[in-house]
């Protein structure tokens, strides 16, 4: 451990997370931006009931997001402790293996979606009155095309994290996004429906995924697409913990679009236009801690398979104090002022609900508190029990919303939100200190430090 501590590149990883984070920073800008103009905009040209209709419509697509078992994600993690111990034809195996299995889980999930969508009432089956039923269904197939082109993107992201060039693929994948939406919102500005509007998202994923492509070929020629290195005996070795990341994308669609379809079921969906205005307005709190956990990710993984133990305790360390003082300033910041900001933001369309925002701010911070630990997990393909952990305590929190919902109304979604968070505040802390050979006291005694600190090692 010695030799590896003593061959760290302190200016080199500082400069990989500077530029992480600042990649991070402008993928957050891209949704902001997204976020806080999809509201006005598509409510001026669709109406609060055919919008409130379209986020329903697009928020099953999501689930097939899921196809990929989680493994381009894992594929990412064990290439990074590959090419760490310069192994890279360790990593290109593992690159083409789940490269295959993607591409091939893929073209069946959008033939069995093409069978179903031809044969489903789908239409009455969600009560979609402003929406025909085959608009329902072509719009619902490209979005789910949509979806699987993004797994392909989340393949070529693998091999730039893998490499030392997270901050680079992550600039290329946001751009993706900003270029796809902007395409969305030209066409709804020419009148497009709903059918039109999907059609430009899924053009610009296609074209943004190609870019992608192209850059790695330039920067990393080692690693290539193909067949010839891919074996499944790698594909076996990597399912189990694959398997067990899919809960963490499974448990944040039952919590995100999950609770968008019991809203729109249960109320209406005018209720989803409130709940999810609000809800976005309070993840910007998570959005800005993901700036530095997702930048900080690969650097785990990395020194984990180094056997740099002590640099993974002071990044859990260090990152979790930073996640504490920005989740609190935010939060203190949007409890004083978020009323405001979202009667501005919406032009007033709906009335006030200070209550629905307080909560909501409260389920934010507290995913906050355990979001970095739960990180130190997934960058090390530690993640099998906290995963299942996390689904068992998001789809509770789901069903424990189709009652408190009924009860309380929309703020029941949000108490729902809550009480999903605070097992998960205690198990992911816990597991994350034990894998990093940490212990409480002192791990307590750097969240509650100065919040300005430099950034150490």
């Amino acid at each position: 451990m010695a030799g590896m501590s003593a061959a760290f590149d302190a200016a080199a990883f500082k400069q990989r997370l500077l530029k992480g984070v600042g990649a991070n920073a402008y993928g957050q800008l891209v949704s902001i931006g997204v976020q806080l103009l999809s509201v006005p905009v598509f409510l001026h040209f669709w109406g609060l009931n055919l919008y409130g209709e379209w986020l329903i419509l697009s928020a099953i697509p999501a689930y097939f997001g899921l196809s990929d078992i989680g493994f381009a994600t894992v594929a990412g993690n064990d290439m990074a402790m590959r090419v760490a111990q310069d192994d890279r034809s360790g990593a290109l195996e593992v690159y083409q293996s789940v490269w295959l299995l993607i591409s091939g889980m893929s073209l069946l999930v959008a033939a069995i979606a093409a069978l179903l969508l031809s044969t489903l009432p789908l239409g009455s089956m969600l009560a979609l009155p402003h929406i025909p039923a085959a608009q329902a269904a072509a719009t619902m197939f490209v979005l789910i095309l949509y979806v699987l082109v993004g797994l392909q993107g989340g393949v070529l992201n693998a091999g730039f994290r893998s490499s030392g060039r997270y901050a680079y693929g992550t600039t290329l994948s946001n751009t993706t996004r900003l270029a796809e939406w902007l395409l969305a919102v030209a066409t709804l500005a020419c009148g497009g429906g709903v059918v039109q509007v999907a059609c430009a998202l899924l053009l610009g994923r296609c074209g943004g995924t190609a870019c992608q492509w192209l850059a790695l070929r330039r920067e990393l020629p080692w690693l290539r697409l193909g067949c010839a290195a891919g074996r499944r005996a790698t594909v076996r070795r990597l399912f189990k913990p694959a398997l067990a990341f899919m809960a963490f994308p499974l448990g944040q669609a039952l919590n995100i679009q999950g609770m968008i379809l019991v809203l729109g079921l249960t109320l209406a969906p005018s209720a989803v236009v409130v709940f999810s205005t609000y809800r976005t307005l309070t993840r910007l709190l998570i959005q800005a801690v993901s700036l530095l956990n997702h930048a900080v990710w690969p650097e785990i993984s990395a020194a984990y398979g180094a056997g740099s133990m002590t640099l993974v305790r002071s990044l859990h360390r260090k990152g979790s104090m930073a996640a504490f003082w920005i989740g609190l300033a935010g939060a203190v910041c949007l409890g004083i002022g978020g009323i405001w900001v979202i009667g501005a933001w919406v032009r007033h369309a709906f009335a006030p609900d200070p209550l629905l925002l307080a909560l909501l701010l409260l389920a934010a911070f507290l995913n906050i508190l355990w979001q970095t630990s739960s990180m130190v997990l997934m960058a090390t393909n530690r993640h099998q029990l906290i995963s299942l952990f996390f689904l068992a305590s998001t789809a509770g929190g789901l069903l424990l919303s189709a009652l408190l919902i009924r009860l309380l109304g929309i703020d029941g979604a949000a108490m729902a939100m809550i009480l999903a968070e605070v097992p998960m505040l205690f198990y992911a802390i816990g597991a994350a200190l034990s894998v990093a050979g940490d212990k409480f006291p002192g791990y307590a005694r750097a969240i509650v430090g100065a919040p300005f600190k430099r950034f150490t090692h």
